[in-house]
């Protein structure tokens, strides 16, 4: 099933084949379809178009605006985008850093590295992963973001190996932004922050564990994790948790609606 404009596109049924393979194939179908649906895959746009658009809009707001106060000068670093998909929030990053590497686990980078050299971008790199390690080397990167990527890894140990590899990745001083699916039971879709409130004094009930891992449909959220039990793990791995963040989503007239993912500002000692 795929649904544009509407939902991200999802698969037609509950998902035993695990992330990676799941991912790989469903992704590839959508490919060798049209461009429009490779590229709407990985948002809710109308199109490929519009799919970049709002790439942008997000960079700016989950990825920019939340690490302005603690990384400058970003034309003169190199960045790192964990799960780039088609590459519409990669583009727009490219017009701030001195490079950015997009890792992935799709089999389509020849596609994304065609759109984006159409768009006249040259200072990036593509990677094709295998969803648990990357290929890069210790304290050689400057930032690493994800976004609306591990909420769909289906199991702890794999939030932890990225957390892991984006603390191996970074050079002393560097700075990460992840985003992380949240149980949310009040405020998911709402603007009232009472609500929000409410979901992060109830996580306990809702995750007694700290996570819940569910098996779903390709493209929907695997991995609930709370914020407390995030920030933990950030710690052990020896991170500095500098700040809180959740996902919202702009409607018109002013409103700001509470989103499915946690996040937080990461810094390396």
């Amino acid at each position: 099933m795929f649904q544009k404009g509407i939902i991200m596109a999802v698969g037609g049924k509950i998902e035993t084949r695990g992330h990676t393979i799941g991912f790989k194939e469903e992704i590839s179908k959508v490919a060798r379809i049209n461009d429009d649906l490779f590229f709407t895959w990985f948002d809710s746009a109308k199109d490929k178009h519009a799919s970049f658009i709002r790439g942008g809009w997000d960079f700016m707001f989950h990825i920019a605006l939340p690490c302005s106060p603690y990384l400058s000068h970003p034309e003169n670093k190199i960045a790192l985008e964990i799960g780039h998909g088609g590459g519409r929030i990669l583009a727009a990053a490219c017009s701030f850093f001195k490079k950015v590497i997009g890792v992935d686990i799709h089999d389509n980078n020849d596609k994304v590295d065609a759109e984006l050299k159409s768009r006249g971008l040259k200072s990036y790199q593509l990677i094709q992963t295998n969803g648990n390690e990357i290929p890069i080397e210790d304290s050689t990167l400057d930032f690493v973001y994800s976004f609306i990527v591990l909420q769909h890894v289906e199991k702890l140990s794999v939030f932890k190996k990225y957390l892991s590899e984006t603390y191996r990745l970074l050079k002393a001083g560097g700075i990460a932004i992840l985003y992380f699916g949240r149980k949310g039971i009040f405020s998911i879709k709402k603007s009232s922050k009472i609500l929000f409130l409410m979901d992060k004094l109830a996580e306990p009930l809702f995750l007694p564990k700290g996570f819940k891992e569910i098996q779903t449909k390709v493209n929907c959220t695997n991995l609930y994790i709370s914020l407390s039990y995030a920030k933990s793990l950030a710690k052990k791995e020896g991170f500095i948790v500098l700040s809180d963040l959740v996902s919202r989503k702009n409607i018109p007239d002013g409103i700001k609606l509470f989103g499915g993912q946690h996040g937080f500002v990461l810094k390396k000692e």
